[in-house]
């Protein structure tokens, strides 16, 4: 019978698995170190991994026509295609990966957001690692919702509950400014009810945005989850193997931490 463990929810940022600025591109580099990493942690914590959409759905999302069954098709060919790369990626190199379409246990009804995570919880107890990803969910409403893996993290988070989630980036943490255009940014180490508000500020003006709204749109998100979990949330450089492994354990990590307390 297994015995309960602790649950960390574990993001491949998009900026990270895939080069933005070359559509359909994905970085080998990063998958490598995602198995290195997963391989530190699997064995100690249950770990609910997500990916981003990166440069495979952002272009389409950012391209297409809102609210159109084209859109929406394309969307999800190419969240399915980068997710099918990366799970099987994971599987072949040892780790026991699995995917979920989140379409298909999340969708927008008219109550809102419903999901269906039973599954997910059963593949976590049978020690797998349950692989979701930010896509373009069926929707009542307006025919798709763009929901961010973040999006996704904070659903599944009311049903199963974390102790810490962990983004991976290409970058160290949270900067003041882009650290790949300017040499004298800053990284935030701590971002919380003390400074929250400057920090949006300050970056809303420095950093561009994407599709699910850059890095502004995943701090707030961020502060969010960390506010209706009671967790703290890491953003961490997943080309750092070792840093990003002692983030995951909860132990003392460069990066950033976001937490919120009510």
């Amino acid at each position: 019978m297994k015995t309960s463990r602790d649950i960390v929810f574990v993001k491949l940022g998009g900026s990270f698995i895939t080069y933005k600025d070359r559509f359909y591109s994905i970085n080998f580099a990063a998958l490598k170190k995602s198995v290195k990493i997963l391989r530190g942690v699997i064995n100690e914590y249950d770990i609910l991994l997500g990916n981003g959409g990166g440069s495979f759905a952002h272009p389409i999302v950012l391209c297409g026509e809102e609210g159109s069954i084209s859109t929406l098709v394309k969307c999800q060919e190419a969240t399915r295609d980068l997710n099918h790369l990366i799970v099987n990626y994971l599987v072949n190199n040892g780790i026991p990966a699995v995917s979920f379409q989140t379409s298909a246990i999340i969708y927008e009804g008219e109550q809102g957001l419903e999901v269906f995570v039973e599954p997910i919880k059963i593949a976590l107890r049978n020690n797998t690692v349950p692989v979701v990803y930010g896509e373009c969910i069926h929707s009542l409403a307006r025919v798709f919702r763009v929901l961010s893996t973040e999006d996704v993290f904070l659903e599944l988070s009311k049903h199963i509950k974390p102790v810490r989630v962990v983004l991976l980036t290409n970058v160290k943490g949270v900067y003041n400014r882009d650290p790949t255009k300017y040499d004298d940014a800053e990284l935030i180490r701590i971002i919380d009810e003390n400074n929250y508000n400057d920090v949006i500020d300050k970056i809303s003006k420095n950093v561009s945005t994407d599709a699910t709204g850059g890095i502004v749109g995943k701090v707030i998100k961020m502060y969010n989850l960390s506010c209706k979990i009671g967790a703290p949330i890491h953003i961490v450089s997943g080309f750092d193997v070792e840093n990003t492994i002692r983030a995951i354990k909860g132990e003392e990590f460069i990066g950033t931490t976001i937490k919120c307390v009510d």
